[in-house]
């Protein structure tokens, strides 16, 4: 597997590279060796973020934590990861589930309820600038907001992101 290490706002020592590169290398068995992982390390302040992406077979599986210390994250990013692995390994082709016995962070392999579209809705999509669309999904009390841009003409997707500002999801 192809790990990348990048660090931003972070100077990463070569002991945490050197644990990273072990703990994510586990994970091969699982994905093949074919798979990438890129590895994002960030500081802001007193707390650290860990992003971890692995491209396996095209199939995208992501985690991100924060914390006060990142050796900690590095166990807390991998767990979410290997729950990923659990729960849609079957979706990814080179998925080894014989593997999954030795996994590193559960006891047992937990068991996953499949969910299930329970509720629909549906609605005109109106042209409207994104202020308009930032307003409207402010008024609707929503993280996102679907709407046809009016300057592009293309379906966009609005969503609040976590520091409080505004992202878009453009479709081509």
């Amino acid at each position: 597997m192809k790990i990348d290490i990048m660090s931003k706002n972070y100077e990463a020592k070569e002991r945490l590279t050197n644990v990273i590169e072990k703990k994510v290398a586990r994970l091969e068995k699982f994905l093949g060796k074919n798979a990438s992982c890129k590895v994002l390390l960030s500081q802001t302040k007193d707390r650290y973020k860990m992003e971890v992406t692995i491209n396996a077979d095209g199939r995208f599986i992501r985690s991100e934590v924060e914390s006060d210390n990142m050796y900690a994250n590095v166990d807390l990013c991998l767990a979410k990861v290997e729950r990923q692995i659990i729960k849609y390994g079957d979706k990814i082709k080179s998925f080894k589930r014989q593997s999954l016995d030795e996994l590193s962070f559960f006891d047992e392999i937990p068991v996953f309820k499949k969910n299930k579209i329970v509720k629909r809705k549906s609605y005109e999509l109106v042209p409207m600038t994104e202020e308009q669309a930032m307003e409207e999904m402010d008024l609707v009390g929503h993280d996102f907001f679907v709407f046809n841009n009016k300057k592009t003409g293309t379906v966009c997707v609005l969503y609040k992101r976590e520091e409080g500002d505004f992202g878009i999801i453009e479709t081509k």
